[in-house]
């Protein structure tokens, strides 16, 4: 018997070991595979490591968003508490070609806000042409009315991966070196000057400079033109673009309304919030925002005259000559007797900017600080531009422009 079972012992012995052999070579072959296996790579239009994207050699400039310059790239670095919230884009020429006119002239205000994709981030335009109160069934409606276009969409480049202060990285050259209209050459100064298309080999991204509550971007776009107003033999037109992106308060304003007997700066939107069954354009101030101290309310109420949270103060510009800047400081802190009717003191102010040894960082682009500024341009005129929120018809910043000129208005 076990001269029988012997053999059919060693045969299944043999295929036991056989089995074990194969699945260890087996077992051996699949880890070898596995420690072979390249690693995944990021697929072409994908985010990258934040530091591959800004890498230690990128220029950075600090503010409402890091401006990061790479070789030549230049990139945003957007915090993510940021995205959805409004902003206001200001655009000016800056320089212009002999005959279209001169520098600081407003072509543009716009109101963006920039919005957060899986992979792309939009930068939205938003209107205030027609509103109605948030708290009203019929806003959903206006909502949907008002749907917002896009302006541009950029591909994400890379996350900063921050638990206190998270941020997204795109570039941003295109943005401003092709020819976005909102960004651009006003559509009205195309067909005068028969401008036709943007010549991409002289536009170019001059600067980026980022401030605590603004971003200025300084760009040259060469257009060919039809009939440029001076070098004729040419054919094109280049004009140096100054674009503003300001961060809008986060509570706006209360606003006043306008009354017509009263000269001011107004605004008007077609409210369809009102109890009447209409649609109605209400006319509202451009005002500043002067506020009383909560420890100065009761003095206020009792007629006593009170300094606001946030005087109004102009800069007088350091190019200014010498002889008139006692008199321009003059004739802005004249108008105090003005606010103290309406119940402040030391309301508006006059000062001179720091010098560059006090404070580098000090410029009269930076939308904290209003100037009077002066231009070598032989225009006899002088005007004040401001920026306000379309929301409120809050000032939150304003230049005045005195060209060299304007004294042979008197004489």
């Amino acid at each position: 018997m076990i001269k029988k079972l012997l053999p059919k012992l060693l045969i299944i012995l043999l295929l036991v070991g056989y089995s074990q052999s194969t699945e260890a070579q087996l077992f051996k072959k699949k880890k070898k595979t596995e420690a072979s296996k390249p690693e995944a790579k990021t697929k072409k239009g994908d985010p990258e490591p934040y530091d591959k994207v800004i890498t230690k050699d990128a220029v950075t400039d600090s503010g409402l968003f890091d401006v990061h310059k790479v070789d030549d790239s230049h990139f945003y670095e957007i915090p993510d508490s940021l995205f959805n919230r409004e902003m206001l884009m200001v655009s000016r020429i800056s320089k212009t070609a002999s005959g279209i006119g001169f520098g600081g002239g407003k072509i543009n205000t716009q109101v963006l806000r920039w919005e957060k994709k899986p992979k792309k981030v939009l930068l939205r335009v938003v209107s205030y042409d027609v509103v109605a109160a948030d708290s009203l069934p019929v806003h959903e409606a206006v909502v949907n009315s008002n749907f917002e276009p896009v302006l541009y969409s950029f591909d994400i480049k890379a996350f900063k991966k921050d638990s206190l202060n998270p941020a997204t990285v795109i570039q941003v050259d295109e943005l401003f070196t092709k020819d976005v209209q909102a960004l651009g050459m006003p559509d009205r100064l195309k067909k005068r000057y028969k401008a036709t298309r943007l010549d991409a080999g002289r536009s170019y991204l001059e600067s980026l400079k980022s401030y605590p509550l603004n971003i200025e971007a300084r760009h040259v776009k060469t257009y060919n033109a039809g009939s440029p107003p001076s070098n004729q033999s040419l054919g094109s037109i280049s004009i140096e673009i100054n674009n503003s992106m300001i961060l809008l308060p986060e509570e706006p304003m209360k606003r006043r309304y306008f009354d017509k007997r009263v000269g001011w700066f107004a605004r008007g939107q077609v409210d369809y919030g009102l109890d009447a069954q209409e649609s109605k354009t209400i006319t509202f101030l451009d005002r500043w925002r002067l506020e009383v101290k909560d420890e100065d309310m009761e003095k206020f109420k009792n007629g006593e005259l009170v300094e606001p949270k946030k005087p109004i103060v102009y800069y007088v510009d350091r190019a200014t000559p010498e002889q008139w800047v006692p008199f321009i400081k003059q004739g802005i802190e004249d108008w105090q007797v003005a606010f103290e009717a309406a119940g402040f003191k030391n309301a508006i102010i006059a000062k001179d900017p720091p010098s560059p040894e006090e404070d580098p960082e000090w410029s009269p682009e930076d939308v904290r600080y209003s100037v009077v500024r002066y231009l070598a341009s032989p225009i006899p005129n002088a005007m004040g531009p401001h920026v306000s929120d379309p929301r409120s018809g809050e000032i939150l910043e304003s230049d005045i422009n005195w060209y060299h000129n304007v004294m042979t208005l008197l004489r």
